[in-house]
């Protein structure tokens, strides 16, 4: 498998240990409140967040964390390495046509600054590090916000189906979307 250290970021990548870091840092009291959180010490949590450290930060820990902050900084991160998109969704009782019409109009607004980036990144011919980056950070809001509105649209608009569940399978697989066709 290699060396020693390259099986340690394996374990706990760098962008994970980011994106707890900066779950943390939303926390009003930072590390005091994580702490207090999780019934640990500050100390427990520096040291599992060490580079060169021989502990790990439990993805529990990480979870009771980011809810706490109400942020999904450590979810986009997980998605963003896993080739997907988090579309976090927002409870139904709290949304209505305008709000949903509202969402389709943030990610046309999304859609149209990312491709004026992207025909400023390509003038040239060449897309450097930095413009990529600022490219697969717009990409990433770009496609969120589509999924939000898709997801909120048919969640709103379709009623539930109704299932007998001694006859359920595997779920997701054979479900009918029950809109009306």
């Amino acid at each position: 498998m290699g060396p020693k250290q390259n099986w340690k970021a394996e374990k706990q990548p760098a962008w994970l240990v980011t994106a707890i870091k900066k779950t943390i840092a939303t926390l009003p009291g930072g590390y005091s409140d994580a702490a207090e959180w999780l019934d640990v010490t500050e100390n427990a949590i520096f040291n599992r967040l060490r580079a060169e450290g021989d502990q790990i930060f439990p993805m529990g820990w990480a979870m009771v964390l980011q809810q706490a902050s109400g942020t999904t900084y450590i979810a986009d991160a997980v998605s963003r390495h896993s080739n997907s998109v988090n579309v976090r969704l927002p409870d139904l009782g709290e949304i209505d046509n305008d709000d949903i019409n509202s969402r389709l109009l943030e990610a046309i607004s999304w859609m149209g600054k990312h491709s004026e980036k992207v025909r400023l990144a390509v003038a040239d011919g060449v897309i450097d590090q930095a413009e990529r980056a600022g490219l697969e950070d717009d990409s990433h809001e770009v496609v969120t916000k589509w999924m939000e509105y898709n997801t909120l649209l048919y969640r709103y608009f379709c009623p539930p189906e109704k299932v007998d569940a001694q006859t359920v399978q595997v779920v997701g697989v054979g479900v009918k979307n029950n809109c009306v066709e």
